[in-house]
């Protein structure tokens, strides 16, 4: 039995993240319901969000975690901060006055939008393109989640306009994060977008908690989860996993596959919550729960099937975006031979010795390759 080449291994492993990833967010839903029984929910972001940037935060700071220096040359700030506003702030923000107003039928409806809007972003922002077969399997998708939560009559019914429109900007701002997030993969790494993310998290929710407390003179009820033993282990839980490292997992995944994609594997996360239901808190389990399953697996399999030369063009494409910034650079260094810009990504035993001509690393297939796993390995 023959080895697998590296860049299918490589493949392997980012969707076993991936999946990873629906399946923290997916837990997320149970443990953060056990966690709104002793607190609000504008308090538990301010207690989410205060200890996974403290848990990423101590880290960093012992030098456990390395980080590059904070001003770089050439990095853009301004994308950095709206990225972090995007989410957890602003995504957060609207899902929990939303949810005030909207039953959880009505929330997954909307919801189930999220990467029809990244797919729109994707290709609006970045320029990136879907197949026939990468839409459609979106749209299935989509439907799956939407039979699943509004089979029955009153799905709606306890949903105002108000509170669907909210979910629906929710799901705007977590599609518009992953295409903002996918385009500064070339300027800053997955622990740099985690970190200012739960830095602006833990300053706008904490910030917020301390106002609206202090003016309403209600500090002990701020307090007060705190003292509860039955509070830890699922503000743990959403602060650390669904917060750290779900975020983690998915600025690595928004830097090798597209928005939309990862956005499916967000909606998958609510096939696990209903599956959670099910088997851990004794929920039930209908037929339009088997359909809409099979729609939303469906959808997630046909937007990440490439094959053929398919599958080799776009691989060729990630590496040349993932390797942009290193070649741009080595474009202005000249060849003493010649007085012809060599790109830096170029292979010394691939060049043409009859013309002369530097050959770029998109045209050598094995340099990609040794380029793009030293990439995902990073």
């Amino acid at each position: 039995m023959t080895d697998l080449p590296a860049t299918a291994k490589n493949n392997a492993a980012l969707y076993a993240l991936a999946i990873l990833y629906a399946f923290v967010i997916g837990f997320s839903f149970m443990f953060t319901k056990l966690a709104l029984d002793h607190a609000d929910p504008f308090d538990l972001l301010a207690y989410r969000f205060a200890l996974s940037f403290a848990a990423l935060a101590i880290p960093v700071r012992a030098g456990w975690i390395r980080m590059p220096p904070r001003r770089q040359q050439g990095r853009p700030r301004l994308p950095l901060l709206l990225v972090s506003l995007v989410y957890p702030t602003a995504f957060f923000g609207l899902q929990s006055v939303g949810l005030d107003a909207a039953t959880t039928s009505g929330a997954g409806i909307f919801s189930a939008a999220a990467p029809i809007f990244a797919l729109l972003l994707g290709a609006l922002l970045l320029k990136e393109r879907a197949s026939k077969l990468q839409l459609s399997s979106v749209l299935v998708s989509a439907f799956g989640l939407v039979f699943m939560t509004g089979v029955s009559a009153d799905a709606l019914r306890g949903t105002s306009a108000l509170g669907g429109g909210l979910i629906l900007l929710s799901a705007v701002a977590l599609a518009l994060y992953g295409v903002l997030a996918r385009g500064l993969r070339n300027a800053y790494t997955a622990v740099e977008l985690s970190y200012a993310m739960m830095r602006t998290g833990c300053l706008f929710f904490v910030g917020l908690a301390l106002v609206r407390h202090l003016t309403q003179d209600t500090m002990s009820a701020l307090l007060a989860p705190a003292s509860e033993p039955g509070f830890w282990l699922p503000l743990l839980y959403i602060a650390i996993l669904s917060s750290l490292v779900s975020s983690w997992l998915s600025n690595f995944a928004l830097a090798r596959i597209e928005a939309f994609k990862v956005s499916l594997f967000v909606n998958l996360g609510n096939l696990v919550s209903i599956s959670s239901g099910v088997l851990i808190m004794g929920d039930h389990w209908s037929g339009a729960q088997t359909i809409g399953t099979a729609c939303m697996l469906a959808g997630v399999i046909g937007a990440n099937y490439r094959g053929g030369k398919r599958r080799d063009a776009d691989s060729r494409g990630t590496g040349a975006d993932l390797t942009k910034n290193d070649a741009a650079e080595a474009e202005e260094v000249p060849n003493r031979n010649n007085n012809v810009a060599v790109s830096a990504e170029s292979s010394p035993e691939v060049p043409d010795r009859n013309n002369n001509v530097a050959v770029s690393a998109e045209s050598s297939p094995e340099v990609l390759d040794r380029n793009k796993s030293a990439v995902s390995s990073a």
